[in-house]
């Protein structure tokens, strides 16, 4: 079953409404957990969900991989990970991170693994000006132009690395966020590709729409004029569900039946030995 015309239709009617491209998206507050759900299911992702339940869970195709969304589990209402296997590992974000930075991790997981290694956190963070500094112990934490994001490679003195943790408040001071906004943390052994996917829309540059006031209030969100976002909105998201089914899996080819019938025995043909 693919996303229906009433799917759409619903999604634009409930996105009619005035609304503003708010910048940077780390401060743009929740948004709609549909632009994650119809993209994976647009890609072959399914769900065996009770429809009358609020909680969601979805399989990839292939059903090695699982996506969790229980919104009344505020710290971790998103949870990815390898459903079972050895490859263990996870990623948990709370319920108000922006989607847009959660579908940098599940865009990620329906596109073929890039054939270049992933670039480092720490690269991609400096290279868009956050600050970075290392302790003794080796935790990494690096802190974004406006003092509102901080990323941490987490390492304890006694196990090692523990993974990478990203909270988003109004203020990060000496003895940590006050205003907490939004958070995400990644198991040590997550894919680095996938963590990389997930910082670049971190600090992607571009704006978002969202329904006015549905933005964080914070001095350092940015907000263009206003307009009626509904068409905008629509027509985005089924460019984005077009792009997601390029890349849903095709099903396998029928294999050729092998012939069971014996052609008949040519005129004149010697027939078995007896």
């Amino acid at each position: 079953m693919s996303i229906s015309e009433r799917h759409l239709a619903a999604f634009a009617a409930d996105h009619n409404v005035y609304g503003s491209p708010v910048s940077p998206r780390y401060l743009a507050g929740r948004g709609d957990p549909r632009h994650i759900t119809h993209a994976l299911w647009a890609a072959g992702w399914t769900t065996a969900s009770d429809p009358l339940h609020p909680a969601i869970r979805m399989t990839s195709p292939d059903r090695s991989l699982r996506l969790d969304i229980d919104f009344a589990e505020h710290r971790t209402g998103w949870r990815v990970g390898p459903g079972f296997g050895h490859s263990h590992w996870s990623a948990s974000f709370s319920t108000d991170t922006p989607v847009e930075i959660v579908a940098g991790l599940t865009d990620a997981l329906i596109r073929p693994e890039p054939d270049t290694p992933a670039s480092p956190v720490a690269d991609v963070l400096t290279a868009r000006g956050w600050q970075h500094t290392t302790d003794e112990a080796g935790t990494q934490t690096l802190l974004s132009p406006d003092g509102t994001v901080q990323a941490e490679l987490r390492v304890s003195p006694s196990i090692g690395v523990i993974g990478w943790q990203f909270t988003t408040a109004h203020h990060h001071g000496e003895y940590g966020p006050k205003g907490l906004l939004w958070r995400a943390d990644f198991h040590e052994n997550t894919p680095p590709h996938l963590l990389a996917a997930v910082t670049a829309a971190v600090c992607h540059p571009g704006s978002v729409l969202r329904a006015r006031y549905d933005h964080v209030s914070s001095p350092h969100v940015h907000i263009d004029a206003e307009f009626v976002i509904g068409d905008e909105m629509a027509a985005a998201h089924k460019q984005r569900l077009a792009q997601a089914r390029r890349h849903r899996p095709r099903p396998p080819k029928p294999t050729p039946g092998v012939a069971t019938s014996v052609p008949a025995a040519r005129a004149g043909a010697a027939g078995p030995a007896r």
